[in-house]
């Protein structure tokens, strides 16, 4: 290094490049720091990818494919603009769509443009440097330099990287189609075009086996790198070992290995170069020698690796240069050496694993022996892991030979030597000035003590004094205290040859024959072969270690021995034992790309290092999830059927029935079985917490989760599994639910019996995961009926370590299990069907029969619980939304956005003016209004009556959940009872008193998590809850009046069932939703469209009696008409509050009487 320094310097380099206040090499430092931080954003942002960008989702594209447009729409913009500006269905997609993904295109866009601003600033700095801005820096003295030529070459193979795996990550057409929604979205910039130049697409896809032509090298050239730089880059890579690895790897035929980082940006330089590749042998049969002389499946970045067999295959010069190492006797002489090796290396491993082996004075003297078999092991099992994914077909032949079974066993049991190593290593370091103290000072001691006792004063000794003896040992001892442990090399000579001094000193005459000096010397010579020992414990020992036990070429490839991982935990759950090792081994995945950050102090530090440890997380789960698996493949096939044969044994039982009870089979079969699974769970609980990258792991939190992950499968598999309905009759919907409800229960009661021997608190976890699958599908169903989505990666209820799985929609009308079950309970309770009795609470058909009533819910609440009941509520809440919602919006286009309807209702209401009295044409207007309005008339209906029937259902699911709540949780129920009544109180004191008694802050959470609780226990009135809010609609209260004067004379009562029937049986229709609808469109706006609408209504009886009176001012009978007006009114009061006396104050009390 300091010969290279010397050549930098000669070069214009006179200080250390990397040095505060060099310019150069900070910028050129931050740069690479920021092409490490741009590959991890590309990588994370490729995850998340919508799945509506891909246009492969049938529905996805029917809905978005004329709005999600590739570069096709730069050619005539116009064109495509007033396409979907003229189609309200496309405009209202497209608001729909920049609504839910203007964030993530934004993001996106961001990225693309962060990679072309790299490359700028890139050649700018080559600029720069070839202009003289950094003075006495030329682009040649950075090259020289050992840190400048590393910064260099790392910068343009960033760049090449960033485009490689761009390509490989997100295809093509989604880069075109988001950057035309940006620039739809967003306007265009000055940068736009130069980003989308770069970012077209290239025609290369993953799921294509044909390579498009000319690439890789036309997609690197559409921003052109000085050919020269590229030039000087791969005279470097060619001629110097870049990184100075040899040092690691000293055996020659670890060279690949050796220079395996070089390699891969070797691969990545030479794409900038396709002249190289296809012109200069010469060239290329130097870097294959040198790099790829034994290897030909490379890793170009954190386990992407290439085959260039296959990728070099166009390319004339690398193709020939390549001929010469891939020739079949060679080829076949690699794979024997490396399965040759794996056996031997692994019992060479495995006698160092013994126990008692790997004592601290044994690892001091046979550190550089486990070295060795450690770069042995290292380089079989790479070399093996790559080769497997070879592409060359007659090569594949050579490779199939070799055992991933052996490979997985040789990589734990390395791993664990690597890491007892790093152990003892680290702990070695740390005590290493102690004990060099210690060993020091007992040599010193010994040296001392022998110089006193030939100085011939210690008593009860018959030495004669021998002067020359007492200074030759004094002098020892001053030598070993001079001894100085800060040059390892220097005080290793010296103890040398103190040693051997102490071995001439023996022989001398004196001390030949004296055997307790001959132990005193003995004793020293140990101790300072111990200080050798602890002074060739050095930092660049650790630093060693850790470059020989790299596993950042596995990062995808140990993906495919997650499997085999699978089979060892089974065969012995101790196993995992070893797993952790290989995930420690795992970690120095994320040292380079954070290497140039950390040295840069970039902010990025931090959220690169948290992505790449979830992804190494993610993996340890992969792994551990066998664990819980198998636990719950017992729990199916064993526990579950043993716990529901078991009888639950009485208070009392009788002497001769304990036979009976006892069940000793039964009994047995559920205590092996729990023995299982509780032995399953030991091995990960045995496990110690480990840092994996940034993420500390817990085994304990790792088992739960995992535990968590599969008991949300089964209960999801289970509800969206059952819960689909075809035939649409009420015994299908029973059976389907007795059918979950007992899956469930023997479910959670097996879940439950067993939780206790795996340490955990089963109940806990089955109501959290229950209640979260419950929200979560709500949440997702939901989704269909507003603009702005929630998808899963964005919801509250979906988590990255137990993720809630998502299933195809099984019908056209619902996308989760939550939507069928509650669109067949609306099915069942249609009200064209069926009849709602409020003092019944269910439905029943018109011959009496109960269709869904209370034992419809009580089977509905053993089935998914009160969560699920809740869950149901909620979704109904959310219809009634969209419903109201598409109300408001028709009645503004029809009603009052203009037209012939638009003077109708101020007409109408001079006319009825005023309404407490009798108008004499009222029948004309009447007849008139509603004839304006009969297009509008069936909308009205539908939505009326779908709310109504919706509310109702609201008001049963309620009153299950408080029945429920009393039942279940009485202390809580009134808990929560008395503190509303409480919470009531203190509003209504603050109306009396605003002064005194102030009203609860917009940061006081108690109303809204009162609320909650409220909802839960069913401590609610659905009929008084406001769903929307919007300005007031003209004419609103009219408009419901002249809607029921048109749909009423269809209904009749019927004294059986106290309730309004429809006339006519061939067009069935219930009249109870009909109140409770219009009951809840009213309630959304102000409280003056009741009195209106009451004031409308009872101007209507009086008219229709003032008609029907005789000659002598007396009606003889109320009008049908208007009892069955005075009927729906008694409803009305019923359902939305309102006092009868309020109605009285328009309509006469005897008339109510009457009727």
């Amino acid at each position: 290094r300091k010969g290279t320094q010397r050549l930098a310097n000669m070069a214009g380099l006179a200080e250390d490049f990397l040095a505060e206040g060099n310019t150069a090499g900070s910028n050129l430092l931050r740069l690479v720091s920021r092409g490490s931080a741009i590959i991890a954003e590309l990588l994370r942002l490729s995850d998340n990818i919508p799945s509506a960008f891909s246009l492969q989702d049938r529905t996805e594209a029917a809905k978005y494919s004329q709005i999600l447009l590739d570069f096709t729409y730069l050619k005539n913009p116009d064109y495509y603009e007033s396409k979907i500006a003229v189609d309200q269905e496309l405009v209202d997609n497209d608001e729909e769509f920049r609504e839910n993904h203007q964030v993530l295109v934004e993001r996106f866009y961001m990225l693309f443009e962060s990679i072309l601003k790299y490359v700028k600033d890139l050649l700018r700095y080559v600029e720069d440097v070839e202009e003289g801005v950094y003075i006495q820096h030329t682009l040649e003295g950075i090259l020289f330099d050992v840190d400048g030529k590393q910064l260099m070459i790392e910068a343009v193979y960033l760049y090449g990287l960033m485009l490689l795996i761009m390509d490989f990550r997100v295809d093509g057409l989604i880069r075109e189609r988001i950057l035309v929604a940006h620039l739809r979205y967003k306007g265009s910039s000055e940068i736009l075009s130069d980003v989308c130049n770069l970012c077209r697409s290239t025609g290369f896809s993953v799921h294509s086996q044909k390579r498009p032509s000319n690439y890789p090298e036309d997609f690197l050239a559409r921003i052109k790198v000085p050919p020269h730089l590229i030039s000087m880059l791969l005279s470097r890579l060619r001629g110097d070992d870049v990184y100075n690895a040899s040092t690691f790897w000293p055996n020659p035929r670890h060279r690949s290995v050796s220079l395996g980082m070089q390699a891969q940006m070797v691969f990545v330089v030479l794409m900038f170069a396709p002249d190289v590749l296809n012109k200069e042998s010469a060239t290329m049969r130097e870097i294959v020698d040198k790099h790829f002389s034994d290897n030909w499946v490379i890793p170009y970045w954190m386990g992407y690796t290439q085959d260039i067999s296959q990728f070099w295959e166009p390319y004339k010069a690398a193709r020939a240069a390549l001929a010469n190492i891939l020739k079949p006797q060679g080829v076949k002489d690699l794979v024997a050496y490396h399965n040759e090796q794996v056996g031997q290396l692994q019992g060479q491993v495995e006698h160092y694993l013994k126990e008692g082996v790997l004592t601290e004075e044994f690892v001091l003297d046979n550190f550089s022996k486990m070295m060795n078999v450690l770069r042995g092991a290292n380089v079989s099992v790479r070399w093996i892991m790559l080769h497997r994914k070879c592409q060359h077909k007659k090569l594949r032949e050579f490779l199939s030979t070799l055992s991933m079974d052996r490979v997985l066993h040789l990589i734990l049991k390395t791993a664990e030597l690597e890491d007892k190593l790093k152990n003892m290593l680290t702990k070695l370091l740390e005590s290493k000035e102690g004990r060099w103290a210690v060993n020091k000072q007992e040599c010193v001691d010994g040296m001392s003590r022998l110089s006193e006792y030939f100085g011939g004063g210690m008593h009860l000794t018959r030495v004669k004094k021998d002067e020359q003896m007492q200074t030759y040992f004094a002098k020892i001892a001053q030598d070993i205290e001079a001894v100085d442990y800060q040059n390892s090399t220097v005080a290793g000579r010296q103890i040398q040859q103190l040693i051997g001094a102490l071995e001439d000193v023996e022989q001398f005459h004196q001390i030949e024959t004296n055997y307790e000096v001959k132990v005193y010397l003995a004793d020293t010579r140990k101790f300072l072969h111990q200080m050798i020992r602890v002074v060739n414990i050095r930092d660049e020992s650790m630093s060693t270690l850790s470059k020989v036990s790299d596993f950042s070429y596995a990062f995808e490839i140990i993906e495919d021995y997650i499997g085999l991982m699978h089979n060892l935990i089974k065969k012995d759950p101790s196993n995992v034992l070893l797993l952790r090792a290989l995930f420690l081994k795992l970690v120095s995945v994320i040292e380079m790309p954070l290497l140039r950050i950390q040295e840069a102090e970039s902010n990025d530090l931090v959220s690169v290092a948290q992505y790449y440890s979830s992804q190494l997380v993610d993996f340890v789960r992969k792994v551990l999830e066998i664990v819980p698996l198998t636990m719950f493949a017992i729990l199916n096939d064993t526990i579950k059927e043993a716990a529901a044969r078991l009888k639950d044994i009485p208070t009392r039982l009788d002497k001769a029935l304990l036979k009976d009870y006892s069940q000793l089979e039964d009994r047995y079969r559920l205590a092996r079985a729990t023995h299982q699974v509780s032995v399953f769970t030991e091995g990960v609980l045995a496990m110690k917490r480990t840092i994996v990258g940034t993420i500390d792991v817990d085994p304990k939190q790792m088992l739960e989760e995992g535990i968590r992950k599969e008991l949300v499968r089964q209960i999801s598999m289970a509800m969206h599994g059952i819960l689909i309905f075809r035939t649409g009759k009420l015994q299908e919907f029973e059976e389907r639910l007795i059918q979950l409800e007992k899956t469930l229960e023997g479910f959670r009661r097996s879940f439950e019996y067993i939780s206790d021997y795996v340490n955990i608190y089963g109940l806990k976890i089955w109501q959290e995961e229950f209640s979260r699958i419950v929200q979560f599908n709500v949440e997702q169903e939901c989704n269909t009926f507003f603009k702005t989505k929630i998808y899963e990666w964005q919801s509250a209820f979906q988590s990255r370590a137990i993720p809630i799985p998502t299933f195809p929609a099984a019908d056209d009308k619902s996308k989760t299990f939550i939507g069928r079950l509650m669109r067949e309970i609306l099915s069942q309770t249609d009200y064209r069907k069926v009849v709602f009795l409020d003092s019944r609470s269910g439905w029943f058909d018109y011959s009496g029969k109960e269709v869904f009533g209370i034992r419809s819910m009580s089977l509905l609440h053993r089935a998914s619980s009160a969560i699920g009941i809740r869950g149901l509520d909620r979704l109904l809440a959310f219809m009634i939304v969209q419903k109201l919602q598409n109300f408001v919006r028709v009645y503004r286009r029809e009603l009052q956005a203009g037209g012939n309807l638009k003077d109708l209702f101020p007409q109408l209401m001079r006319e009825l003016h005023p309404t407490s009295t009798v108008s004499p044409n009222a029948h004309k207007v009447y007849g008139a209004g509603v004839q304006r309005l009969s297009k509008v008339m069936p909308l009205i209906l539908e939505t009326i009556m779908f709310i109504g029937q919706a509310q109702l259902l609201r008001r049963v699911l309620a009153s299950e959940l408080n029945f429920g709540a009393q039942l279940d949780s009485p202390m809580l129920y009134g808990a929560v009872k008395t503190l509303n009544t409480a919470l009531l109180n203190d509003i209504k004191d603050h109306y009396r008193k605003p002064d005194q008694k102030p009203y609860p802050s917009d940061d006081n959470t108690v109303l809204p998590d009162l609320a909650s609780f409220l909802d839960a226990a069913g401590l609610n009135n659905a009929m008084h809850k406001i769903y929307v809010t919007t300005e007031p609609l003209d004419g609103f209260a009219l408009a419901i009046f002249l809607f029921i004067i048109w749909v009423l004379p269809r209904f009749q009562h019927d004294p059986q069932i106290a309730s309004l029937v429809c006339r006519d049986k061939k067009e069935p229709m219930d009249g109870t939703p009909l109140a409770a609808g219009v009951v809840t469109l009213l309630k959304q706006f102000h409280s003056s469209n009741i009195s209106q609408f009451l004031q409308y209504i009872s101007q209507f009886i009086r008219n229709i009696i003032a008609n029907r009176q005789t000659r002598d001012g007396k009606v003889s009978e109320l009008p049908g008409e208007v009892v069955t007006m005075l009927h729906f009114l008694e409803l009305f009061c019923t359902y939305s509050g309102v006092d009868r006396r309020m109605i009285q104050e328009h309509v006469p009390g005897f008339i109510f009487d009457k009727f």
